[in-house]
């Protein structure tokens, strides 16, 4: 078994782009080399605008490279959290914005001839009997949001994903799913493409304001900017204190097994994206070449012992027909959150931007947060402006993942309680499988 992100592994070799060397002058300098950061390069570039991007490492190494690749409408935070933030209306627009952003995706997609092999259908499996709860959702969604959501019983859902587990479900056929490493390279290219320098293996190290913009410093040069956007997210070196204050690393496993045969392979029978609604959820999809991607929990830890083997046993807990399916690889995603699960979208002080933390929630989230910090920034456009509830808070510093570990495992309780009571009250009776 391998140690690694199979995204990575199955990627064909590209050259490296060069690390930074010496002094460079830029309009606008982007700083992370993940999809918020070449969001906002391709954005900036599809808007005719040149910029710089710094990346650390190489491009799409972090969280935008190495999650489950699902794409849906919406943010990491519910839209009740948003209405009791920012009011219906606002939320509205911000829903609508997240569909805009998941439609210049697919247009992106198509028009730079990504090969990210985007399939469409995301399914949401409900882990407990809530079938009324779900049905007035959609109806919600749909009328408030202009969402096409479907309402799927228990004979439609496990038609199709027969776990013992699954009750109702809803589908959304706008929502689709991805190579998300091959995104990154392909919005790197197009950006790169039309004008962005993109330099890898360039941490920046120092950032100080300087007569006209600001400057930062990375071990091979520096970069002088009128302007500067933080898209670090979780990943060290953070350039802000005040960003890292406001910022919690969360991480998540992913496996993906061996190309699935015989009866392994008539276990799931629909190319659709899952995730389940239990509060870490479970996540996974069909990979083109048979093999099953499966990812889920919330941890502190980087990567616990035996992962591969606890992963196994959370999809053995789903689908006991896969429980001795072979592992390939396992790896760990590093996610940056807020507080409030919101992203961070604004300008911290004239000429320096920050767009990060999407909270697991990234891949149309990233491509909004591009359009937005670029139509500010070129068409004096203040949409960004919706964010501004949701400002850079305090995640308790060290005591911040101790918070995280106690939120989840208590959740955990609560999960398989909720669980076990919808399993054990008398009404509805489940159908064999």
């Amino acid at each position: 078994m391998e140690d690694g992100s199979y995204y990575h592994l199955r990627a064909r070799p590209e050259p490296l782009r060069p690390a930074l060397a010496g002094e460079i002058r830029s309009e606008t300098l982007i700083v992370g080399g993940g999809l918020a950061g070449l969001a906002t390069a391709l954005s900036l570039a599809e808007r005719g605008r040149s910029s710089v991007l710094l990346e650390a490492r190489t491009i799409g190494a972090g969280a935008s490279g190495r999650n489950g690749g699902m794409v849906s409408a919406g943010f990491a935070a519910s839209t009740r959290l948003l209405e009791r933030a920012v009011g219906p209306e606002s939320t509205r627009t911000l829903m609508r914005l997240s569909r805009d952003a998941m439609d210049l995706l697919r247009a992106r997609i198509e028009r730079y001839a990504i090969a990210c092999e985007p399939v469409s259908g995301v399914v949401i499996a409900s882990w407990f009997d809530d079938g009324d709860a779900l049905k007035a959702e959609v109806a919600e969604h749909n009328s408030r949001y202009g969402m096409r959501l479907e309402y799927w019983d228990r004979d439609r859902l496990r038609r199709d994903f027969p776990s013992p587990r699954y009750w109702d479900g809803i589908f959304d056929p706008e929502g689709f799913h991805l190579d998300p490493f091959a995104l990154c390279r392909g919005y790197a290219a197009a950006a790169q493409d039309r004008g962005a320098q993109l330099f890898e293996n360039s941490p920046a190290t120092g950032l100080r304001r300087v007569a006209g913009g600001w400057r930062v410093a990375t071990p091979q040069g520096e970069v002088t900017a009128e302007r500067v956007i933080l898209c670090q997210s979780a990943y060290p070196p953070r350039l802000l204190p005040a960003a890292a204050r406001a910022t919690l690393p969360v991480f998540t496993y992913i496996i993906v097994t061996a190309p699935l045969s015989g009866a392994h392979a008539e276990v799931i029978r629909a190319p659709y994206a899952v995730f389940d609604t239990r509060f870490a959820t479970g996540y996974y999809r069909l990979l083109p070449e048979g093999r099953l991607l499966w990812g889920g929990r919330i941890s502190t830890q980087e990567r616990p012992r035996d992962l591969a083997e606890l992963m196994r046993r959370d999809l053995a807990l789903v689908y006991p027909q896969l429980a001795d399916v072979a592992i390939d690889h396992a790896w760990s995603g590093r996610m940056g959150f807020a507080r409030h699960k919101m992203p961070l979208i604004r300008e911290l002080s004239p000429g320096l931007w920050i767009n990060s933390c999407f909270g697991g929630h990234g891949l149309n989230t990233t491509t909004l947060g591009g359009e937005l910090v670029a139509a500010a920034i070129t068409e004096g456009d203040r949409r960004w402006r919706l964010l501004a509830p949701f400002a850079p808070r305090w995640v308790g510093g060290a005591l911040g993942p101790l918070a995280v570990q106690a939120i989840y495992g208590r959740a955990r309780l609560q999960d398989a309680a909720r669980a076990y009571w919808h399993r054990r009250r008398p009404r509805r009776p489940r159908p064999s499988l």
